[in-house]
């Protein structure tokens, strides 16, 4: 991965913050099967023997045992056991301030990665599985403790090496750039406005959001709005109203049907969603 994009990475996972909703080791048998479902939580199967298969959006897989599978919120996927050994898997559901779909299309990050060495992930899922639902003084700091090593664990395998030829000085203002988007999306924000804080011409501007965040600066603006929105929804109790004007969506309608065309669901409909988190793997 070029090392600006590390770097743009690096600046989206510093404000993670995770919400362990399930662990567990299960077996999964012929029951195993759901088809055509989009969850409001994320989802980590570490796959210690068997065989299944799950669809991400278009894309087919077939886990093996030693695999890592990450599957972001919101992603449309169907899976079922096979007639063959059914799948034993650590796995774990977790809410994120963060949209993890969103990190993949951008970063180019596989949905699966290989485990030579899983004595330290098997540590971390035993941990969550331990402290869920124990009410000892340290539990949570052991649950965030043992998920974050899980997300961290994942992404270091999962990015790829790739040559960078951005100047530091022009990733330097790229990631100035986003931080005053993340800090003013209750704004209006200009093309011309991002330009002037990056010192950029407006198309140079345009050409390296394109090419490094693979959206131009308007598009990457409405998709922040959205994320943001559904950490609002998931995590507070205000309005629809009140949160598409935290946003920066001054139409309401505007914004419920925006966030329909991400989600699938109103924003109502994601609230209610979330609060019902399907315990099962």
């Amino acid at each position: 991965m070029e090392m600006s994009k590390k770097q743009l990475l690096n600046h989206h996972l510093s404000s993670l913050r995770v919400t362990l909703v399930a662990s567990k080791l299960s077996v999964c048998n012929s029951n195993w099967k759901r088809f055509n479902f989009s969850p409001t939580y994320n989802k980590f199967y570490y796959i210690c023997d068997g065989e299944g298969w799950i669809k991400i959006g278009n894309d087919h897989f077939r886990p093996k045992p030693g695999e890592l599978m990450f599957i972001p919120a919101g992603t449309m996927q169907s899976f079922s056991a096979t007639e063959g050994t059914p799948y034993t898997m650590y796995w774990c559901h977790f809410n994120s301030n963060i949209a993890f779909m969103q990190l993949l299309r951008w970063f180019g990050i596989s949905h699966i990665v290989a485990v030579e060495d899983a004595a330290e992930l098997l540590h971390c899922f035993r941990q969550l599985i331990e402290h869920r639902g124990n009410d000892g003084p340290a539990s949570s700091l052991k649950i965030q403790s043992a998920l974050l090593a899980i997300v961290a664990f994942f992404i270091e395998r999962a990015i790829m090496e790739k040559r960078s030829d951005l100047p530091s000085v022009s990733i330097r203002k790229l990631l100035d750039t986003v931080n005053f988007i993340d800090a003013n999306l209750y704004k209006e924000i200009s093309v011309e406005e991002l330009a002037r804080i990056a010192h950029f011409h407006p198309n140079y501007l345009i050409r390296v959001f394109k090419r490094h965040l693979g959206m131009p600066p308007k598009r990457y603006i409405h998709e922040r709005r959205l994320e943001k929105a559904e950490h609002l929804l998931a995590s507070t109790d205000m309005t629809v109203n009140e949160v598409a004007h935290r946003t920066g969506f001054n139409d309401v309608s505007y914004f419920s049907a925006s966030f329909k065309r991400k989600s699938g669901v109103s924003p109502s409909e994601f609230r209610n969603v979330y609060a019902q988190n399907n315990a099962g793997p």
